[in-house]
């Protein structure tokens, strides 16, 4: 943060920022509206609504994970305001079907590691997005549950040989559950994977819809330590070419 809101401190030669820093609703000290359809689409709208009520008529969004599908459509849906988005991921997947130019050697490959990945870890996904509450009930009641159930991600997605202990200290991992412990937000988080990934309310692109602000995607070496990096033309089928909302493309988590 210090290189953003002091960059001259730091030997950069660039503008300062303000940094706001929302929470997604359902996670942490944040609450969650009592229905459903909160999605990526809705949050974008809240964020908009927020930065224009603190005074900001120009601004850049940055997300990962469900917050790399916020500032998507930030940028999708309301894209004025907006002087560029990062990514710590591409969470959308872009438009492939009728009319999309071929697949490359790059994006197949990319696909089929990612579809192999999601065979083995899609179980947690499968529940989130369709039984939240059933599951919640479970998690909210046990704290060995709740560990279990939090830790053993951490396990399979970090860069940690199977041992988390060499990448993360117990006070980092312990704090991590106890957060979601305290507030008891472990069912209202899970609810974003029955707004964003169950069909009802799933928002997918179209042939007619691509971001047209400036973008940039971090790429890290163990990001999802199997799921594989997309290659930069499937980035850039969402971020370059034309793209109209469908039911069928679903989100790359």
């Amino acid at each position: 943060m210090p290189f953003l809101t002091d960059p001259d401190a730091h030997g950069i030669d660039g503008p300062a920022f303000d940094v706001v820093i929302p929470s997604l609703p359902g996670y942490g000290f944040s609450e969650r509206p009592a229905r459903v359809g909160v999605n990526y689409q809705h949050v974008a709208g809240l964020w908009h609504r927020l930065m224009r009520g603190l005074g900001y008529e120009r601004y850049g969004a940055q997300g990962g994970d469900f917050g790399a599908g916020v500032a998507t459509f930030m940028a999708l849906n309301n894209p004025q305001p907006i002087i560029g988005v990062h990514l710590s991921n591409l969470e959308i997947a872009p438009y492939t079907g009728t009319g999309a130019r071929p697949l490359s050697a790059a994006e197949k490959t990319y696909r089929e590691r990612n579809e192999a990945f999601w065979q083995e870890e899609y179980g947690y996904k499968a529940i989130q997005s369709t039984k939240p509450q059933t599951l919640g009930y479970g998690l909210n009641d046990s704290p060995a549950g709740l560990a279990a159930w939090i830790l053993e991600k951490w396990r399979s997605w970090a860069d940690s040989r199977g041992n988390l202990d060499e990448r993360f200290s117990r006070d980092f991992l312990l704090t991590t559950v106890t957060l979601y412990w305290v507030t008891q937000t472990i069912t209202s988080s899970m609810r974003d994977y029955f707004d964003n990934d169950n069909r009802r309310f799933r928002v997918t692109l179209g042939p007619q819809e691509f971001v047209n602000v400036p973008t940039g995607i971090a790429v890290f070496a163990s990001n999802f330590v199997d799921e594989g990096t997309p290659p930069r033309e499937w980035a850039e089928r969402l971020l370059n070419e034309p793209h109209e909302r469908q039911d069928t493309v679903s989100p790359l988590r």
